[in-house]
């Protein structure tokens, strides 16, 4: 947990940790791409699953599809990969734990695309990532997920030992904005 005085923080952001019990990539081999999108539809008991791009939120579970047959699913269910390898087997997919390897961010207010973009030059605007997409994209050559609930609330996914200068990236970076109030 990050703990730090913040003595110019903006009235309408905050810049938080969030936690998840499980945090499961799945990559489908290239001939098991349907076989495994029925597993996960079924599973989840969802219609279809997300396109690339986009995510769903199914009973506290993110289900995102980061490219054809890539899936990351994101949960407070603490024993999610032991039910899900029981029904992933290796033949139709790779499944991966990354929950001790990930930190999520929560960034939410008016300001929160203006202070991603100082970073990651991608259009954040809703013309183009429209609210509930997901990309993966880098901040400082480093690999990041970043998912978007709307134009003012977001969550990135880093890697653990990226976690603490991505936060302290973000704080620092509010400081040079001159349109905020505080």
């Amino acid at each position: 947990m990050i703990k730090r005085e913040i003595n110019f923080m903006p009235k309408d952001l905050s810049i938080n940790e969030i936690s998840f019990e499980s945090v499961i990539l799945i990559k489908s081999w290239p001939d098991t791409l349907e076989n495994i999108t029925s597993i996960i539809s079924g599973h989840f008991e969802l219609q279809s699953l997300p396109k690339v791009g986009e995510f769903q939120i199914q009973k506290n579970t993110y289900i995102a599809a980061l490219s054809p047959g890539h899936y990351m699913i994101i949960s407070q269910h603490q024993d999610l990969i032991f039910k899900l390898s029981k029904i992933v087997t290796p033949e139709n997919a790779a499944i991966i734990d990354v929950s001790h390897s990930r930190y999520g961010l929560s960034l939410k207010g008016t300001n929160a695309s203006h202070i991603l973009n100082k970073e990651i030059a991608i259009d954040l605007s809703s013309k183009t990532m429209p609210e509930l997409s997901v990309i993966e994209t880098e901040i400082h050559s480093i690999g990041i997920i970043l998912f978007k609930f709307t134009t003012e609330d977001y969550l990135i996914f880093c890697y653990k030992s990226f976690f603490k200068s991505l936060y302290e990236w973000l704080i620092d970076s509010l400081k040079d904005q001159d349109n905020i109030q505080y």
